[in-house]
């Protein structure tokens, strides 16, 4: 990756208008949108098995505009509804459990988001997989690009890469990335390890796709990883024991940079629908004794 691809969210108009029904040269249709992003998995073995499905609504539905977000939660819905929006493309799974033995709390709470959704017309389609490892535009590359280090190019298929970075603190390369997460609203992030121990080499993952064992074999000093991709009895853990620095950042915060360059990336394509980034209010909030970032 390189800092010429950051930041690619930015090329979307927050308040673009909706073009004329005059200027559109005809009406898309959800499928049309799916079909977009498909497209572009090519090493995706849809046959076999993907996470990127219609969740709700219908493939024929007409759209003109088109929200994304991180996740669809009832604030991104409601949001949604504000734009006028007929179609969420949401990363990841909105309605909580992917089970047919759910908590009834959880279940119970599916059925409403659903109901809402009907209300306000809207369909959901899950692009996950899809959008980990799509070149430039997606999570992997936007998320080493905000970064900002020289990335080794990763195989297309993986979630992991890794770069030689100037000689550094594991403190100033949680400070780093810090401040690169503080322009989107993030207040922190949490560390394993001896923050003065030296650091040439660092590794990531992509999203919750940060486990520590598969990033070994890149030989790094530490990683970045996210807080849903490690647990502290495992991975935090090896990592002590084994003198490697981890940074522990919010799952969301990965992925928001590349789910919101999606918006220009949908734009080039759709030229008669409009794609609208949703707020969906998943943000980590820390609170600390002394001064931190």
């Amino acid at each position: 990756a390189s800092e010429s691809l950051f930041p690619l969210w930015r090329l979307f108009k927050k308040d673009g208008k909706r073009r004329k029904a005059s200027e559109r040269r005809f009406v898309m249709k959800v499928m049309d949108v799916i079909q977009l992003l498909e497209k572009e998995g090519t090493w995706i073995r849809s046959d076999f098995k993907t996470r990127d499905h219609l969740l709700h609504g219908s493939e024929d539905a007409q759209i003109h505009t088109v929200g994304v977000c991180w996740v669809a939660t009832t604030q991104a819905i409601q949001e949604a509804a504000r734009h006028k929006a007929d179609m969420i493309i949401t990363h990841e799974n909105p309605f909580y459990q992917c089970s047919t033995q759910m908590h009834t709390a959880a279940y119970e709470a599916a059925k409403s988001k659903r109901r809402l959704l009907d209300q306000y017309g809207i369909s959901v389609y899950r692009c996950h997989d899809v959008w980990d490892c799509i070149r430039t535009y997606g999570v992997a590359d936007q998320w080493a690009a905000l970064l900002g280090f020289p990335f080794e190019q990763r195989p297309q298929a993986s979630y992991y890469q890794a770069a030689d970075i100037p000689e550094m603190r594991l403190e100033d390369l949680a400070r780093h990335t810090c401040r690169v997460l503080h322009g989107d609203h993030e207040d922190g992030l949490y560390v394993f390890g001896n923050t003065d121990m030296h650091i040439r080499r660092i590794a990531i993952g992509t999203g919750a796709a940060t486990d520590l064992y598969e990033l070994l074999p890149l030989h790094p000093d530490a990683v970045i990883v996210s807080d849903d991709g490690i647990t502290s009895y495992d991975a935090a853990q090896y990592a002590l024991d084994h003198g490697i620095g981890m940074v522990v950042v919010n799952h969301a915060a990965v992925e928001r940079a590349g789910l919101k360059a999606m918006v220009p990336w949908l734009q080039e394509r759709m030229k008669d629908a409009e794609a609208v980034w949703l707020h969906d209010g998943f943000h980590i909030h820390y609170y600390m004794n002394k001064v931190g970032c």
